[in-house]
C-alpha cells in the first residue's frame, strides 16, 4: 500500500517531525517539574500529540530518556572534537572543554536539569555511566603529548577526573558552588591538567 504525502510531507517526515517533538518534549517536562514529573501522558500533551503518536515513537519511557542522555551526550561531544583539532595546547584543550561542558549546559536549563537528576534514576545513570566510559577516552586521547603511550593509571586518573568533574559541574549548575562561570571553567582546567600530567 503506498503512504500518499500529507501537504507535500511524506509519512516517514510526519513520523520524524513527531518523534523529534516527543523528545522536545520530554525535555520540557523535566525542565518544568524535573525527571520525575516524565510519563507519557505528560509528554503527549506537552507535545500536542495523543499518546498513540508516543507510542508510535517510543515503546516506553526508559527508552525515550536513554535517547534523549545520549543525545545530550553526543551533542557535546561532537561539538568538543569539532573544536579541539584546531588547538595545540592541552593546557588549552582542557579549558575549552571545561568552557564547552559549562556552557553547553547553560544555554539549556532542561538539558542541565536531566543532567543533574541523572544519578536518581536508573536508566539516565547507566547512559551516564556509559558516557563516562566515551569522556575518559577523549580526555586520554586529547590532553597529553602526542605519542605518549598507553598508560592505565592515566586512564583511572581520567576517569576520576570525569566523575569529578561531572558532580562538580553538577552542584555549580544547582548554584550550590559559589563561583562565577570563569572560576569554575579555570578550576576545572586546572585539575585535568594536574591529574594527567
Amino acid at each position: 500500500m503506498t503512504v500518499r504525502a500529507y501537504r507535500g510531507i511524506s509519512a516517514e517526515e510526519r513520523r520524524a517531525e513527531r518523534r523529534a517533538r516527543v523528545k522536545d518534549a520530554c525535555l520540557d517536562v523535566v525542565g518544568e517539574g524535573g525527571v520525575a514529573k516524565v510519563t507519557v501522558e505528560a509528554v503527549s500533551a506537552s507535545a500536542g500529540l495523543t499518546k498513540r503518536y508516543f507510542y508510535e515513537s517510543f515503546p516506553d519511557l526508559d527508552t525515550l530518556l536513554a535517547e534523549v542522555i545520549d543525545d545530550i551526550f553526543t551533542g557535546l561531544l561532537t561539538d568538543i572534537l569539532a573544536t579541539l583539532p584546531r588547538i595545540d595546547s592541552i593546557p588549552e584543550r582542557a579549558h575549552t572543554i571545561a568552557r564547552m561542558l559549562i556552557e553547553f549546559f547553560q544555554r539549556d536549563a532542561r538539558r542541565a536539569r536531566l543532567y543533574v537528576e541523572a544519578p536518581g534514576h536508573p536508566t539516565l545513570r547507566a547512559r551516564r555511566e556509559v558516557a563516562f566510559q566515551t569522556y575518559t577516552r577523549l580526555l586520554v586521547e586529547h590532553l597529553q603529548p602526542e605519542g605518549t603511550p598507553l598508560d592505565r593509571r592515566r586512564e583511572v586518573a581520567a576517569l576520576i577526573i570525569v566523575a569529578g568533574v561531572t558532580q562538580a559541574a553538577s552542584e555549580w549548575l544547582r548554584g550550590s558552588v559559589e563561583l562565577t562561570r570563569d572560576q569554575i571553567v579555570d578550576e576545572i582546567a586546572r585539575v585535568m591538567i594536574a591529574a594527567l600530567d
